[in-house]
């Protein structure tokens, strides 16, 4: 099992006993990390969240020695949330010998770079999406759970917190039914009666009908499958006609501040599924820590706060993971960028386990499985927090085939 905790100093910022670096980061030429994330245009929020944690993550391997005397050199591409941009800066990083890249960040943007990593045979390295079916082995890679994991664990809570419910409405959009039918999979499979569904047009202006429908089919819960430029006006114009039920939106909403800074009294009661918070963790002050350095990092930026950590947790692992394999197989520096990017892959293809932040388990997909629990809205703080105490949380992780 590869561990962070091995890859740290003493001397590092989250500095705990393991490993010592057998060489000064400075005696070598710097290994070349590249990163794709959109900075600026319509989705910049999102860009500035995670790139608050990567840089924690960089620092603190820098700090902590580098990699085998190496230390790693950051180069930052901004992509604007454009999918031919991401696909050219993909390829620039390409030429500029990067031996990794992670991101980007949306699955437009994902699925325009990941056949693109085949063909140069450089690693793209996923930690934030959602959507089954977007990994492209072998070199396009997600640690991120996809919602096909991510969805039941979720669901599993929210009936454990609201036994109540037997009658579902199911909600999404055009680009999210893959969502909307693992919910009603697991209504089937739970013996729960889904009394209407609704589709809307990606980005429509006026969902009204669809909130009818589902006020007027008085269900016991909805379920939302879309991004929140779909769901938070779903709520609101739901709100606005008297529904006051439980309502599950998947994960999309979890991450950046539009939707909690956004859905104001319209999420008293609604829930979303992730596997990080805000929120202290008493077992665990290395976690804790960060969430104070990582709060403290984006206090002046343009984020709206106060800020969720999210998973920005695993954007932070993924630094560590990726230093781990690169210490363990010698890559530095001085390596030829060819020998560096094959044993990197070599190392993502042995890869069954991690544990960082998150304990991150690889299925015979080419993606990550990390625990999700139910979250929910505090509307008061514009924070998500776990909906059930800890000792009252699913443990049990939905089933999927592990790497072999």
């Amino acid at each position: 099992m590869l561990d962070r905790r091995q890859l740290l100093a003493s001397t590092a910022a989250f500095a705990v006993s393991g490993h010592a670096p057998g060489a000064l980061a400075a005696d070598k030429p710097p290994i070349k990390i590249g990163t794709i994330l959109h900075m600026t245009g319509v989705h910049s929020a999102h860009g500035v969240l995670y790139n608050a944690a990567l840089k924690l993550a960089i620092d603190d391997v820098n700090a902590a020695g580098g990699v085998n005397g190496s230390k790693l050199e950051w180069l930052q591409e901004d992509d604007r949330s454009l999918p031919p941009t991401s696909a050219g800066c993909f390829r620039k990083l390409e030429r500029l010998s990067a031996v990794v890249v992670l991101g980007p960040l949306t699955d437009a943007s994902w699925e325009a770079v990941a056949p693109i990593t085949n063909q140069m045979k450089l690693h793209a390295l996923c930690f934030s999406l959602s959507r089954v079916g977007i990994s492209a082995p072998p070199h396009a890679l997600r640690i991120a759970p996809p919602d096909d994991t991510a969805i039941p664990e979720g669901v599993a809570e929210f009936l454990k917190l609201h036994p109540q419910v037997k009658k579902i409405a199911i909600a999404g959009e055009t680009q999210e039914t893959v969502g909307m039918e693992i919910f009603a999979r697991l209504a089937r499979d739970l013996g729960l009666d889904v009394v209407v569904t609704t589709v809307s047009q990606s980005r429509a202006s006026d969902l009204s009908p669809d909130a009818t429908k589902i006020r007027d089919a008085n269900p016991d819960a909805l379920f939302v499958s879309a991004p929140t430029p779909t769901s938070l006006p779903l709520l609101k114009e739901l709100e606005a006609q008297g529904f006051d039920k439980p309502i599950l939106l998947n994960g999309q909403v979890w991450a950046g501040a539009d939707f909690i800074h956004g859905v104001g009294a319209a999420g008293q009661k609604a829930f979303t599924i992730g596997f990080a918070t805000n929120e202290p963790d008493p077992a665990n002050a290395k976690y804790n820590a960060y969430v104070k350095r990582f709060l403290d990092g984006v206090r002046t930026t343009s984020l709206p706060q106060p800020v969720n950590v999210c998973n920005t947790t695993l954007a932070y692992d993924s630094v560590f993971l990726l230093a781990d394999i690169m210490r363990k197989a010698g890559v530095d520096g001085t390596m030829m960028t060819n020998t560096a990017r094959e044993l990197i892959k070599a190392g993502l293809d042995g890869l069954k386990d991690y544990q960082g932040f998150n304990k991150i388990t690889l299925r015979d997909t080419s993606d990550g499985h990390v625990k999700c629990h139910l979250l929910k809205a505090n509307i008061r703080t514009k924070q998500w927090e776990y909906a059930l105490a800890r000792d009252q949380r699913i443990k049990t992780p939905a089933p999927f085939k592990a790497r072999g």
